[in-house]
């Protein structure tokens, strides 16, 4: 069996259960291996960018509207530690442990996983802002 070089290309999956090229350059891709030739698939979920938007909607909407916070990046990262995602990591100078809140990149978090973080700091925002939550989600929609 001939060996070719490893390529990436975004695909999904049709009503007729048919794996379809995304883009035009994913088709160009697919355009260059020969008919019938086996073809080794590592499937992966891609994140949802429009819902990594929607949660940064959320704490810029979570920012604009209290007077604790004068840095957005703070607010995020303390959300996301109260809402339970965070990492123990031991601090020199104080000799202690400290809490730091888990990355959000795509890389860090698969969708499931960012799906809780965002349910898990929406809830937080409401608790400890008094925020009514369908208000919340409202104002968050207007943005989608």
């Amino acid at each position: 069996m001939e060996t070719y070089k490893i390529m990436k290309l975004y695909a999904e999956l049709n009503l007729q259960n048919k794996i379809v090229p995304l883009y035009d350059t994913d088709y160009e891709v697919l355009k260059k291996i020969k008919k019938n030739t086996p073809l080794l698939f590592e499937v992966k979920q891609e994140r949802n960018y429009k819902f990594l938007k929607k949660f940064f909607a959320l704490v810029n909407l979570c920012f604009s509207n209290q007077e604790t916070f004068n840095n957005i990046e703070h607010l995020r990262k303390e959300l996301i530690i109260c809402a339970g995602h965070y990492e123990l990591i031991f601090d020199l100078e104080s000799g202690t442990q400290k809490k730091e809140a888990l990355s959000i990149s795509f890389a860090s978090m698969d969708e499931t996983a960012f799906n809780t973080l965002y349910n898990d700091v929406l809830n937080v925002i409401c608790e400890k802002f008094l925020f009514d939550k369908e208000d919340v989600l409202n104002n968050v929609a207007q943005y989608f």
